[in-house]
């Protein structure tokens, strides 16, 4: 088969797959309500997560470590420190956006600990 018309197929069968997906599960999550009813069983409310309060700290703080590791990651591609040019880059990028949310879960805690004091 042409590797071009395989390169087409790819995505499409992807998003085709996940649609499917995520189609089968809200289906069969409303079938299980609907028997919940049917049997007069109380159908218990959606938790949602307690994050504090901190979500947009830490999505500023990924997407700066991301563009500091975009930054440096171009420093070390021009350099050409590794045989790939994608290889600093790419490492750059996933290096500084964790380091970013290790130092906002370092500053979370620690402000946690403080309230709870």
């Amino acid at each position: 088969m042409n590797p071009e018309i395989v390169a087409i197929y790819i995505p499409v069968i992807g998003i085709l797959v996940g649609g499917a997906i995520a189609i089968i599960a809200i289906v069969s999550d409303h079938k299980q309500k609907q028997e919940m009813i049917k049997n007069g069983i109380p159908i218990p409310e959606k938790r949602r997560r307690n994050v504090g309060g901190y979500s947009s700290l830490k999505f500023g703080a990924l997407a700066i470590g991301v563009a500091l590791g975009m930054i440096v990651g171009g420093f070390i591609e021009n350099a050409e420190i590794f045989n790939d040019e994608e290889t600093g880059f790419f490492a750059s990028v996933f290096l500084f956006g964790g380091i970013a949310l290790v130092l906002v879960s370092l500053y979370i805690n620690k402000q946690m600990n403080n309230k709870n004091s």
